[in-house]
């Protein structure tokens, strides 16, 4: 087995929220897609690499079969797996595959640091009593970016989004002005307040620093340290930029230097990235005796495998914790993914990872950039399925040791979505009250109307 595999390895969720197009630029059929490349060219060139690396690629139809006059993206999607994305009750929802016009592409959730109103949300479906959906959907907001339109207009997490400038309702024809675009104004509605129209700012380029809330909080004898870290991206200027890296070295030298000694990951919203930050992060997570182990194994389809051991960048630092009984509590959700998943696959075998959330995604497999400069196209096909030190599979998702929604109001009888840090926070909270065996109190009752998470 190779061992240091440094080829970079994108491990991220790239999905389109209700199978909406991610780009709506492709060239029309038959059209020069640029540099005076026809897409023939462009095609023979995605097939050629499309069945040498992707995962499956005995599932390619055979070239008499492919359609080499289809516009690009087209004729990419026509040679994917249904083994690639996933499938739920017999349906085929989404492929992890992903392509995309050409630039120097950077991890992200909905927010496309290069023009975005700066937030975070969830989509539910609005349901009558009978828990219909009714045509429409309510936005909630997660986090907003500092220093975005979002938060210069004003909106907290928690915020529900309930209509767009000219419509009282969020639909799956009008939901992409809440990614970017013009000054506009929507209707949003926050606690028990009546419903508000804010006028927001046009999108534009906001730092999405993935680091997004530290702290420590001394509970007795426990000094227990929080991490919000919501993308795996090395710096804002792409994978060779070092900076976020740096930032979260110097992050758990000042947990070590305040004698932390429970740890609690919040992975609720990250949908993973980078391998080689992910690696830097579990690097700083795993017990000393063990910082020599293998932290994940990639495989090929051609039945060859690589494996990377725990990052050692950072030995001879203050970075590394000190934990008690080596335990880690980590938040989750059904957004948390790939490389979340491979942080949480790697940490298993060598400390008590406790889980507190809702089922993860269970995506195993990873992704590598496929770029040509003569091409104005770049595309992800998978071609790496992703285990641990000691094989481990994850395709059905991380179930959690503590089932804990904060959008079930079974669970969550305030509704609230407090501030992220805030120790009060309903999944934070949870975290802190295993570690001390203290209940945090209830809130008064906050809700509404009726909804559904949008899957």
């Amino acid at each position: 087995m190779k061992e240091n595999f440094q080829i970079h390895i994108w491990l991220g969720l790239l999905l389109c929220l209700l199978g909406m197009s991610c780009s709506d630029d492709t060239p029309a059929k038959g059209d020069d897609p640029g540099n005076g490349n026809t897409e023939l060219e462009v095609n023979e060139w995605i097939e050629s690499v499309m069945r040498s690396d992707y995962l499956w690629n005995n599932d390619i139809p055979a070239q008499n079969k492919l359609d080499f006059s289809a516009d690009p993206q087209t004729f990419f999607r026509s040679m994917l797996s249904l083994k690639d994305g996933k499938t739920r009750n017999g349906k085929h929802l989404y492929y992890y595959s992903y392509m995309e016009k050409n630039k120097d592409y950077k991890a992200r959730t909905s927010i496309d640091a290069d023009d975005t109103y700066g937030m975070e949300f969830t989509l539910f479906n609005v349901v009558n009593d009978s828990n219909q959906p009714l045509g429409y959907y309510y936005a909630r907001i997660l986090y907003v970016l500092p220093n975005s339109p979002a938060s210069s207009a004003g909106l907290e997490r928690g915020d529900w989004i309930v209509g767009v400038k000219g419509r009282n309702n969020i639909n799956s024809d009008n939901y992409g002005i809440l990614l970017n675009g013009d000054r506009t104004q929507w209707l949003v509605k926050r606690g028990d307040t009546e419903v508000r129209t804010i006028d927001i700012e046009a999108s534009r380029a906001v730092e999405d620093n993935p680091l997004f809330y530290h702290n420590v909080y001394t509970r007795g004898d426990k000094k227990i340290g929080y991490l919000v870290y919501n993308h795996f991206t090395s710096g804002p200027n792409g994978y060779s930029d070092r900076t976020y890296d740096e930032e979260m070295k110097k992050i758990f030298a000042g947990f070590q230097a305040q004698g932390v000694n429970e740890f609690v990951l919040d992975l609720r919203y990250n949908g993973g990235g980078y391998e080689n930050s992910a690696n830097m992060l579990a690097g700083l997570l795993i017990p000393e005796a063990s910082r020599k182990k293998v932290f994940a194994v990639f495989s090929d389809n051609k039945g060859q495998s690589y494996s990377n051991d725990f990052c050692v960048e950072t030995k001879g630092t203050a970075g590394y914790l000190k934990l008690n009984s080596n335990r880690i509590y980590i938040l989750t959700s059904q957004s948390t993914a790939s490389s979340s998943e491979v942080v949480i696959n790697s940490l298993n075998p060598f400390m008590d990872v406790i889980l507190i959330g809702e089922l993860t995604e269970g995506k195993n497999v990873g992704m590598e950039m496929q770029k040509n400069d003569k091409y104005e196209w770049i595309y992800w096909p998978i071609t790496l399925r992703v285990t641990n030190a000691v094989n481990d599979d994850y395709s059905a998702g991380f179930k959690p040791d503590i089932e804990w929604n904060e959008y079930d109001l079974t669970q969550n009888p305030t509704d609230a979505l407090l501030p992220l840090g805030d120790p009060d926070e309903f999944m934070l909270g949870k975290a802190i009250s295993l570690i001390t065996g203290i209940n945090r109190s209830a809130r008064s009752m906050n809700t509404l109307g009726i909804f559904s998470k949008c899957l």
